[in-house]
């Protein structure tokens, strides 16, 4: 059970948009809880309205493709931790840390989901038709184009990530320009 209801939540952000109490300070003291967590109801509230206020889920299994995109979207659009959790309806903000300093540290396979039992396919006779068949040389020369291209793309990938990240970099150094 959530320590503080939705419909509490509600109840203080109505009544300190209503400004008849006198600021957030004295709402947050009036219900006894702290100034820092009515202010965060308060701006989720602002950034997606009252359904904001409910829990969100926890113990998701986020796919490796979707955490390089928050990562990526926070990147390209320069918010917070904060913003880019809002944005991606997340339970909270350190999560996004987490999962940039892993995936400075190890990449795209840092970032996938090791928890729990790996699958195993049950079938002996597809496990051993794999084993016993080897690979001719068309296919192995196939393999080997493949993994040329393969390579090529990432690097391509790295490439224009690399490429962004300067022109957002030159862009905001002329914003600061301008001011």
């Amino acid at each position: 059970m959530p320590k503080y209801t939705k419909e509490f939540k509600i109840k203080l952000v109505l009544e300190y948009l209503s400004g008849e109490t006198g600021g957030r300070e004295k709402v947050a003291k009036k219900y006894d809880i702290p100034d820092g967590t009515l202010k965060n109801w308060i701006e989720k509230y602002k950034s997606g309205g009252f359904d904001n206020l409910s829990k969100k889920l926890k113990n998701n299994k986020f796919t490796s493709e979707f955490k390089l995109s928050v990562i990526q979207y926070r990147q390209i659009k320069n918010t917070s931790l904060r913003e880019t959790a809002e944005h991606f309806n997340l339970v909270n903000e350190s999560i996004i840390y987490r999962w940039e300093k892993t995936y400075q540290e190890r990449g795209l396979s840092g970032l996938e989901d090791n928890r729990g039992r790996p699958s195993k396919d049950m079938t002996k006779s597809n496990k051993k038709s794999k084993l016993n068949t080897p690979i001719n040389e068309s296919e192995r020369e196939e393999l080997i184009r493949l993994r040329e291209e393969n390579r090529l793309l990432k690097m391509k990938i790295i490439y224009e990530k690399k490429l962004q990240a300067l022109l957002l970099e030159e862009e905001a150094e002329a914003r600061k320009r301008q001011r």
